[in-house]
């Protein structure tokens, strides 16, 4: 065995994480620089058990706690965030069908000749209201894509 082999292993065998093999046994009492390399990690380890271990200030764990919260609440914030703007967009697309159904319909002109609202009521009413489906399937579709997305990050957020 050669010394950079047992570089890596001398700290865990001073610590008594591993026992070192006869192999190992052997380098180091054969070899001078390992020999010593293992006496100082010992006398470092000694040194660390009699030290006294520091507590952590009084507030750490509250402090910590409250970044990580922090944290949570800011990617919570990204994803309410754009949830309102599926949600606002779903509101803005049903508003305009409901003006472009009135506006089809007759109903948003600045004169309101009762005639012409009745004819424009009966006789064009079925291709003007199938003509607005459309727009309601597309808010129906992005009112459900909102909603799931809500949902996922509700979930994803558990």
């Amino acid at each position: 065995m050669r010394c950079d082999e047992l570089e890596p292993l001398i700290e865990a065998i001073a610590d008594g994480t591993i026992e070192p093999s006869p192999e190992d046994g052997a380098h180091v009492s054969s070899c001078p620089t390992c020999s010593a390399r293992l006496a100082e990690a010992r006398r470092i380890e000694q040194w660390l058990a009699a030290r006294e271990v520091p507590q952590p200030a009084p507030a750490f764990t509250a402090a910590v706690m409250a970044r990580i919260g922090d944290e949570k609440w800011q990617t919570e914030r990204v994803v309410d965030i754009g949830f309102n703007v599926f949600i606002a967009a779903g509101v803005l697309v049903f508003i305009a069908f409901g003006a472009g159904l009135a506006w089809s319909l007759g109903f948003l002109t600045v004169t309101l000749d009762s005639e012409e609202l009745l004819r424009a009521v009966f006789s064009e009413v079925e291709g003007r209201v199938i003509s607005q489906l459309q727009t309601t399937a597309i808010a129906a579709v992005v009112l459900t894509m909102a909603l799931a997305l809500w949902w996922w990050a509700e979930e994803a957020a558990d």
